[in-house]
């Protein structure tokens, strides 16, 4: 538990960053959406599709009307999962590597603990981080339309949007916890970490582009639960099965190959 309350009390000031990033992403976007809300009729959409789809792709409005509030929290809900998914990465590479990248695992590794305890508890506090932050995303998510007096018409399917992105970011934090294990080096563990994560947004900008691209969807999680099934009241229950099982693994992967991994791999 010492060491738990260790992690967790390193973990303060990061989550206070990214927090304070996440409440200025959903105020900033809904003060924006009163705007949207105050122009003439389809005027926005107008402009948008001159835009080249590529582009709209890349932003996460290619398959959405945010004229509309259901719309317009979808793609908020988007941006909000990219920046939650690299706090993941950075939660699950940190759990691992910390000891590693600041040399001190000569002194908590000669603690009369092992090794399995140890990274169980420097997990669970990343995951409690991280649960924390995906709170903080509804919380916000909630109380923002009635700051700036909103009709919040998708009250009833707003959860599933949160769950979306919980499941979402537990999978890249299960997954950078495993690489920062069976990838040798801290700082390239780091990177494979952050380059898988940017490779699955590049795969939901092609899946976006043309509806012949469908058959990328298994290697995108971030379109594993897309806007307009999730509108609907449709959290996808195979993708939602994939994303326990393969966080299972990763945990298990990562705890198992922990008890071999050389502590001392920094570069």
């Amino acid at each position: 538990m010492n060491v738990f309350l260790k992690e967790w009390k390193r973990g303060v000031k990061p989550f206070v960053l990214w927090g304070l990033g996440i409440a200025f992403l959903i105020l900033a976007a809904m003060m924006k959406f009163r705007g949207v809300v105050g122009t003439e009729s389809g005027a926005l959409t107008g402009m948008l599709s001159a835009f080249p789809k590529p582009v709209l792709a890349m932003l996460g409005m290619a398959e959405t009307n945010i004229e509309t509030y259901g719309g317009f929290f979808s793609v908020l809900q988007f941006y909000a999962m990219v920046v939650i998914c690299c706090y993941a990465v950075y939660l699950g590479a940190v759990s691992v590597l910390r000891e590693t990248i600041d040399k001190t695992y000569e002194f908590l590794f000669t603690k009369p603990c092992g090794r399995s305890h140890i990274l169980s508890m420097k997990l669970l506090s990343g995951f409690a981080w991280l649960t924390l932050i995906c709170l903080l995303n509804g919380a916000f998510s909630y109380l923002a339309p009635a700051v700036y007096n909103i009709d919040n018409t998708i009250a009833d399917t707003m959860p599933l949007f949160l769950v979306a992105v919980y499941l979402v970011a537990l999978l890249l934090y299960a997954l950078s916890a495993m690489l920062a294990v069976v990838v040798p080096g801290a700082e390239r563990a780091i990177r494979v970490s952050y380059t898988v994560f940017l490779g699955w947004y590049a795969l939901s900008v092609l899946f976006d582009l043309d509806t012949r691209f469908e058959s990328v969807r298994p290697f995108t999680p971030l379109k594993y639960f897309r806007a307009g099934e999730l509108l609907e009241g449709w959290l996808h229950p195979g993708y939602a099965t994939v994303v326990l099982v393969s966080i299972v693994i990763c945990m298990a992967v990562a705890c198992t190959g922990f008890q071999r991994k050389d502590l001392t791999a920094v570069s």
